[in-house]
């Protein structure tokens, strides 16, 4: 009887935490919001400020502060795609990084979503695309090389909600959210496969590895692309850093894990290229998993 009572208990607390993360994932368009009202143009020496805090992130204290310094920016250049992908990274860092708590880095990585949107409505034809009601991915078709950072962090922030905010039930409910995702990776590789070191080849690792057998997933797949991004990544920390957090140690091959986190916390902060902060952050995250 009191087994037949904790089974009951479980299971109406696995139905509860289902009813909490099976809603449908959604957020006002990026396009539709606006920026933090600026009432100046953006100096030199801001930009020159925004970019040092944007570097030197090492705690929560310090990633607000970059964020807050971007918005600012931001705000002031909202027809510039380039201020809103800076500050779409900085809050996925922020969320990844820095807060703990599954809806403080929803939050994080929304904003970051509707930055990578605001971004890309700055190509007319996106933003006529979407204001007819087309999703972004399809309307993604529109968009060229000066958006492949917003269609990049796009795709990061969806894998990040699966990873981080949702439960089984939230990731099978939203499983189209991925799907987009993956049309931003097509959409990137048609303009250029090779941008920032073949990124898109991780995210693919990513995408294989997250979704089922039945809607595209294929774990064969994905350690190939991880396996290819790390041969392509040669000045990036992410591969091998993402490889054994995300498929090596959920697979129990901890000795490759090792030798992966190893690497990465031997790298030279000054040789790589990509964000100085989410470097350092890899780096750091390696360590303590080492560690462990």
């Amino acid at each position: 009887m009191k087994t037949s009572i904790a089974r009951l208990a479980l299971v109406a607390a696995l139905l509860l935490g289902a009813s909490a993360t099976a809603q449908a994932l959604s957020w006002a368009p990026g396009w539709t919001v606006p920026p933090v009202v600026r009432v100046s143009a953006v100096t030199a020496a801001e930009l020159t400020e925004a970019r040092r805090l944007g570097d030197a992130i090492d705690s929560p204290v310090s990633a607000r502060a970059a964020v807050v310094a971007w918005e600012a920016i931001a705000a002031g250049q909202p027809d510039q795609p380039e201020a809103w992908i800076e500050l779409a990274t900085l809050r996925l860092l922020e969320g990844a990084a820095y807060r703990n708590r599954s809806g403080e880095r929803l939050k994080c990585y929304i904003a970051a979503l509707q930055d990578c949107e605001r971004a890309m409505a700055t190509n007319p034809g996106f933003l006529r695309r979407v204001r007819q009601g087309e999703k972004p991915w399809t309307a993604a078709a529109a968009l060229g090389p000066r958006e492949m950072g917003a269609m990049n962090f796009w795709s990061t922030g969806v894998f990040y909600i699966f990873r981080d905010c949702l439960g089984l039930f939230g990731r099978i409910t939203n499983v189209r959210a991925m799907e987009g995702a993956r049309d931003m990776l097509v959409r990137m590789d048609a303009i250029d496969p090779t941008w920032e070191e073949y990124v898109t080849t991780f995210s693919w690792g990513i995408y294989y590895h997250s979704m089922p057998a039945s809607r595209g997933g294929d774990q064969v797949r994905a350690r190939e692309s991880f396996d290819l991004a790390v041969t392509r990544g040669v000045h990036r920390t992410l591969p091998r850093w993402g490889r054994a957090k995300f498929y090596y140690l959920p697979r129990g091959e901890t000795a490759a894990a090792r030798a992966d986190l190893a690497a990465v916390v031997a790298r030279d902060l000054d040789e790589l290229e990509g964000n100085r902060s989410w470097n350092r952050y890899f780096q750091a995250e390696a360590a303590r998993l080492l560690a462990q």
